[in-house]
């Protein structure tokens, strides 16, 4: 019969952890994986891959604990609610927990049901830098639990979605990895007529400020491939400034290459009084922002938006094609990224200068489009 029950009822005991000694080398990268809350991935039942590993005296001379294959491992601490199995024996640091069940629980279909309890799970944790759960708290919550071979077989259908997903991301991951290195040469080498990839032994190339380029290339710097705006942000103050007409540009909405809306919006009124408006194909990039310590944002608009302060628009020339452009931009981020500064508080922002003075090698319209393409 289908019911009801509290974890408590389906766990037979558990299980802490322990974390050896750091400054004892002979504790350490032994032949005994070492799993801790870095090694849970959201969405995974399984633990991919276990980063540490302990020696059999690491294990011995600390209070971890050997989980054998197939047991689900919580985390209590930090990441509190995630839920994983290993294929493998591991052992745990003192943030997991193992849960050894009865047999009245399938293992794979108590992670999936324990899984889907977790946001309940996580809003009682507490802690002020590091959020935990007590175990008795944790065991207290309630999983419906049907008979064997019903749960069985939900383990098996989600089992299988769990999969194609997998199987989906690391096909995402594979052309990822073939667009990165694609982008690299189309931009550097461009193509011919035919549609082919140059090479230095079947066409003509020449020497410039960033190395051999096909010599139908010409190099510009950032400042004169079009015209560079910057917006603001209406007082927030006043309620006739913000509504639902005008899209507003801003770091948060930058998370998309192709950009379609943004969080929010200005009124006429409020984009007179402190923004300004830039044509669609406008490309955006932050200018300013935490997020520069490790990410460039690019955006291309397909509509008109305006603009907040943290933000540049770039109009592109009629030699440069907005999305070539934005693509280039795409490419080149972590490089641009190099050039940031940062200010007393500790934010990264681009001085415009040295900004402006990065070359590019540009080619004819046509095969910026061709390349875009």
């Amino acid at each position: 019969m289908s019911e009801f029950q509290r974890i408590a009822a389906v766990v037979e005991k558990t299980a802490g952890g322990g974390t050896p000694d750091r400054s004892n080398s002979e504790l350490w990268n032994g032949d005994i994986p070492w799993a801790s809350v870095k090694d849970f991935k959201d969405g995974s039942s399984k633990l991919p891959s276990i980063k540490e590993s302990i020696s059999d005296k690491g294990l011995k001379l600390s209070s971890s604990n050997l989980v054998k294959a197939g047991t689900p491992i919580v985390c209590t601490r930090m990441a509190v609610g995630r839920i994983a199995r290993s294929d493998v024996p591991v052992a745990i640091n003192q943030d997991l927990r193992a849960l050894f069940l009865s047999d009245r629980v399938e293992g794979d279909y108590f992670i999936f049901a324990f899984d889907h309890i977790r946001s309940r799970i996580e809003s009682i944790s507490v802690g002020s830098t590091v959020k935990g759960i007590r175990l008795e708290q944790l065991l207290n919550f309630e999983i419906f639990t049907p008979p064997l071979p019903e749960q069985a077989k939900i383990a098996e259908i989600l089992s299988t979605v769990d999969r194609a997903i997998a199987q989906t991301e690391a096909l995402i991951a594979k052309q990822q990895r073939i667009k990165t290195g694609l982008m690299a040469d189309l931009l550097t080498r461009g193509i011919d007529e035919h549609g082919n990839l140059r090479s230095e032994a079947t066409h003509a190339f020449k020497d410039s400020p960033l190395g051999r380029i096909p010599v139908e290339w010409e190099v510009q710097d950032l400042k004169s491939v079009g015209n560079w705006y910057s917006g603001g942000t209406p007082s927030r103050s006043n309620s006739e400034n913000w509504g639902n007409e005008v899209p507003w540009v801003c770091p948060k909405d930058m998370k998309v290459f192709d950009l379609q809306t943004t969080i929010e919006k200005l009124t006429a009124l409020g984009l007179k009084r402190g923004s300004r408006l830039l044509p669609a194909e406008t490309i955006f990039i932050v200018v300013r922002g935490m997020i520069l310590a490790h990410t460039f944002p690019v955006c291309i608009t397909n509509k008109p938006m305006a603009l907040n302060q943290d933000v540049k628009g770039i109009v592109t020339a009629p030699n440069v094609c907005s999305r070539f452009f934005a693509y280039w931009l795409s490419e080149h981020g972590q490089s641009l990224l190099k050039i940031t500064t940062t200010a007393t508080h500790g934010t990264k922002r681009f001085d415009m200068g040295e900004l402006h003075a990065v070359d590019i090698a540009i080619p004819s319209v046509k095969e910026q489009n061709q390349l875009t393409d």
